[in-house]
């Protein structure tokens, strides 16, 4: 699995069962448990070797209609950028942010129930409406990518999901001490999304053919707090940042 496509980051972590390995910038390493799973690092690639079996089935698919690999790269890609943020590697208009030493892994969650329905199947079913504004879920906030080539699988258009709302970053300033409204709120708010320290588990969906009339794919991630006031701290020391989210 290629997890991303940047050529500048030095470190990344990659979450499996809720815990996260800081690796180096070219590093093997094996981690002791139910199983291998050997992770290696390049300089643009995360690739995870999982030996066969080692993988659980997934006891939520019907759900949330992700599949075991997935659910890997919608966990791995947001710790990925988190810890991007974190370490301070995390590119912004002027650079990159200065680092996030607060920021936690996030978990995948698709169990939950939202009233009478799982958030996974709540997330599946707002993907399938082909239609925005994808309005999030009571308590949640929402991430959406709508992609019009068909030709791309769900894997593909997830990924280019995740990286395009992280790569928001690039059009704000996110220096120590600076306060942000408008432009995060206009510019980057996917991105706040991605790396806010309120949030603690995600789910997503990803159409096949639902919306096939309509000419697209669309990918959905929900993260389990909803940001209804301007102003939150994004898990970094003397940093504000201030935003609305629709």
């Amino acid at each position: 699995m290629i997890f991303c496509d940047r050529q500048e980051f030095q470190s990344a972590a990659v979450g499996w069962g809720g815990s996260i390995s800081l690796l180096s910038s070219a590093g093997h390493y094996t981690i002791p448990s139910a199983g291998e799973r050997k992770y290696f690092v390049s300089a643009c690639s995360i690739r995870i070797l999982l030996i066969a079996g080692d993988i659980p089935e997934r006891t939520c698919t019907a759900e949330d209609g992700m599949s075991n690999d997935l659910q890997a790269i919608a966990v791995d890609m947001h710790n990925y950028y988190r810890r991007l943020v974190g370490s301070g590697w995390a590119p912004d208009k002027s650079g990159y942010a200065s680092p996030a030493t607060k920021m936690t892994a996030v978990e995948y969650d698709c169990d939950t129930k939202v009233g009478q329905d799982s958030i996974g199947k709540l997330t599946k079913e707002l993907a399938a409406t082909c239609a925005p504004p994808y309005q999030p879920t009571q308590g949640y906030s929402r991430n959406y990518h709508v992609e019009k080539d068909l030709t791309k699988s769900r894997t593909e258009v997830l990924k280019e999901a995740i990286r395009k709302w992280a790569e928001q970053s690039k059009l704000v300033d996110l220096d120590n001490g600076v306060l942000f409204d408008g432009d995060v709120e206009t510019y980057a708010a996917s991105f706040a999304n991605v790396v806010s320290e309120q949030t603690t588990k995600i789910v997503c969906g990803v159409t096949e053919n639902e919306c096939q009339k309509q000419g697209f794919r669309v990918a959905v991630c929900q993260y389990d707090k909803y940001v209804s006031f301007r102003s939150e701290m994004i898990s970094r020391e003397l940093v504000r940042v201030i935003w609305m989210l629709c």
